[in-house]
């Protein structure tokens, strides 16, 4: 809560501090105090758009000071981003200059005015402005009533709204996929048979090369083999019968020496290679030559040479490419099932979301007319007993585009002002003074309350009076138990009906009009209720006291 105010040079004030307290603080004064400047004020410290204005005239600057104190995770994230070390209390700081340029604190540290903006709507209430504004949201309206359906009910819309867009989402993709895949999918089977044809396998290019070389070199081959072959067997004296008059010489006098025994160990290795050396040689000149065999396989070369070149990758990388090729196609001529099963996957999800969006449906509208109907004896109580309100709740069946999470229902409050008068939006006809008024019937029936820790309200009682104001009073103390209320006003009722009280007057000092805040307990709260009673007299003094007591009761209730 707020437990600290200091306002220095802001318009007619001059300099006040307030030392604020939990529950509900109402502000009173004669018209024309100043009381609106302390709603500028907080909204100052909160972030609210500078204005030159602001600086009372003649004054560099002004400066408004709030002290916070309180535990909120929200708060505390925030401050964790900006790096700002959390304490105690959090020490806020609006500085506006008279060229309406500023500057803001948090603990000392300069911030952006958009943190101050981000802990207003955390802590800030400002005129009831959030609960105004945010009531006449079409979101907010169906929310009121959602807090009334049953849990169950609202996930299982959820549940099946995502499986309805999940299962839309996969046939969408499915259909464009086939769409753009099939001029892909007949370029692939073009491709794959041509690479089947090269029956691919790992290595095929170096054996296929060493083929070719060999056709192209056959006589050369041929020659060679036969050459050699005359060489090692057939020439007087051949290869083989040096080798073994050598092995002879050795092995005369290899008894006598080690090197002559190392020698011929390897003149006998030397004749045993000679011995399959001939059998090789033998083999290649019986080979007979196959030209067509020859030009087969330059063609097959040659393709398999294109193929690599074409798909930018290896041998391997093209029997990669036909494995992927196979499961793709694979994959494709089985996608008509898909797309059936798919569709029929989306019937039901879509059957499933129709059902539980209408059950919704009328869990709202029920809704809407229990809650219109409980909202009759606070909105008569609260001088709206001329405004008849309903929640109309249209179910857009037809436009797939309004289906969400939420369902499909679009919910707006109306009001009929005056009997025969036709119904007509909440946020075109109903006033400020009329929407406070509603905010409390909605807090009497236990709604809005997840709001802002500090509700401040300026214009709650315009138009009131007599049990009227009472019951606004009552509200607004109740209101109070649950976060901390600052409520402007001119009605004794609602004053008395508040845990405590400030007065702010204006007077002349040195020439220059001043505005002040004082808070008033007792005798001087005695006082400032028979002000406003219409004069300080004996009679005025007995009905405040009778007030006052009235207000202690609702309190204490």
């Amino acid at each position: 809560m707020l437990t600290s105010l200091t306002v220095k040079q802001f318009a007619l004030i001059e300099k006040a501090q307030l030392e604020l307290e939990s529950g509900m603080t109402v502000f009173t004064g004669e018209t024309g105090a100043g009381k609106s400047m302390l709603v500028d004020a907080l909204g100052a410290v909160f972030g609210a758009r500078a204005s030159s204005d602001w600086v009372r005239h003649g004054a560099e600057k002004a400066e408004v000071i709030a002290i916070w104190d309180g535990e909120d995770v929200r708060i505390n994230a925030l401050l964790d981003e900006q790096e700002i070390e959390l304490e105690d209390e959090l020490i806020l700081r609006r500085l506006i200059s008279r060229d309406g340029r500023s500057r803001a604190y948090i603990n000392g540290t300069p911030v952006a005015l958009k943190l101050l903006q981000q802990l207003g709507a955390i802590c800030l209430d400002l005129h009831g402005q959030h609960e105004h504004q945010i009531l006449m949201q079409p979101g907010f309206q169906r929310s009121l009533l959602d807090a009334r359906v049953s849990d169950q009910l609202r996930q299982a819309v959820k549940v099946a709204c995502e499986q309805w867009r999940q299962m839309k989402s996969r046939l969408h993709d499915l259909q464009s996929e086939r769409g753009q895949s099939e001029q892909q999918a007949a370029w692939m089977r073009e491709q794959l048979k041509a690479l089947q044809l090269l029956e691919l396998e790992p290595g095929i290019g170096d054996a296929l090369q060493a083929e070719v070389e060999a056709g192209r070199h056959h006589a050369q081959i041929q020659h060679s083999a036969n050459q050699a072959l005359q060489l090692l067997d057939e020439a007087e004296p051949s290869a083989r019968q040096l080798v073994a008059k050598a092995g002879h010489e050795v092995a005369a006098a290899a008894p006598y020496h080690a090197g002559l025994r190392t020698a011929a160990e390897l003149i006998d290795q030397i004749d045993a290679l000679l011995g399959e050396l001939t059998p090789e040689l033998s083999a290649l000149l019986d080979d007979s030559f196959d030209e067509a065999q020859l030009r087969r396989n330059e063609e097959r070369l040659m393709q398999l040479f294109e193929a690599k070149r074409r798909h930018g990758t290896d041998e391997d990388g093209l029997i990669l490419l036909i494995e992927q090729w196979q499961e793709q196609l694979s994959q494709l001529d089985t996608a008509g099932w898909d797309e059936a099963s798919l569709s029929k996957a989306l019937d039901e999800a879509k059957n499933q979301f129709v059902k539980a969006a209408q059950a919704l449906t009328e869990a709202r509208t029920a809704c809407g007319a229990e809650l219109s109907d409980a909202l009759r004896p606070f909105m008569d109580r609260l001088s709206l007993a001329g405004m008849q309100i309903r929640f109309s709740v249209t179910a857009n069946a037809q436009q797939e585009t309004a289906w969400g999470v939420d369902g499909w229902d679009s919910v707006t409050m109306q009001v009929m002002s005056n009997p025969g008068e036709p119904w007509r939006d909440l946020a075109a006809v109903a006033s400020g003074g009329e929407l406070s008024r509603l905010v409390l019937a909605l807090k009497g029936c236990g709604l809005l309350s997840d709001m802002p820790h500090i509700a401040v309200f300026d214009e709650v009682d315009t138009g009131i009076g007599g049990e009227t104001a009472w019951c606004v009073g009552e509200l607004l103390a109740a209101m109070g138990s649950e976060r901390q209320v600052l409520v402007i006003s001119h009605l004794p009722q609602v004053a008395s009906c508040a845990n405590h009280q400030v007065v702010i007057s204006k007077h002349e000092q040195e020439g220059r009009t001043v505005t002040q805040l004082r808070a008033v307990e007792a005798d001087q709260r005695l006082q400032e209720i028979s002000r406003m009673l219409g004069g300080i007299d004996d009679e005025s003094s007995r009905h405040a006291e009778i007030m006052l007591a009235r207000g202690r009761a609702v309190r204490a209730l």
